[in-house]
């Protein structure tokens, strides 16, 4: 008697297999949820970086055009604390101004402070600048000696 035995079949080969097991899906969400998590990070410190390099930009160019102001008279150089910006709607831009006497006869040292307060109280931005500038008294003295002679 012979036997008859089931066709057998043949071994399906990894590479012949048609799809994605449940445990490689799983896998490779995983990697790209990790992925995405660290170029949004990325993206995030980029953004925190532009806004703080915008801020001190800022800081910088109003810290000039304010001490620019003093050395051209517009503003009185004399030492205050604590002022706003009267373009800052908002008012988180304040300056300061320290002004004393210079090391030569007849020099001012000027130093004007900015900083961007958006709580009032801890500066996330600021730039300090230092100038000498000579006393505008001493022009207005000679004039005034001119006048009278």
């Amino acid at each position: 008697m012979r036997r008859h035995s089931a066709p057998r079949q043949p071994a399906i080969s990894a590479a012949a297999r048609a799809g994605l097991s449940l445990l490689e899906v799983l896998l490779s969400v995983a990697i790209f949820l990790g992925a995405l998590t660290a170029i949004m990070q990325l993206l995030n410190a980029g953004q925190l970086s532009e806004t703080a390099a915008r801020l001190r930009t800022e800081a910088a160019l109003r810290c000039e055009a304010k001490m620019a102001e003093i050395v051209a008279g517009i503003e009185e150089a004399v030492s205050s604390n604590d002022q706003k910006f009267p373009d800052d709607e908002i008012g988180n831009w304040h300056w300061s101004a320290e002004v004393g006497s210079g090391d030569a006869t007849s020099l001012l040292k000027i130093t004007v402070t900015v900083e961007h307060l958006p709580d009032g109280k801890t500066p996330n931005a600021a730039f300090t600048l230092t100038r000498y500038m000579r006393d505008p008294q001493l022009f207005i003295d000679a004039a005034l000696s001119e006048a009278g002679e």
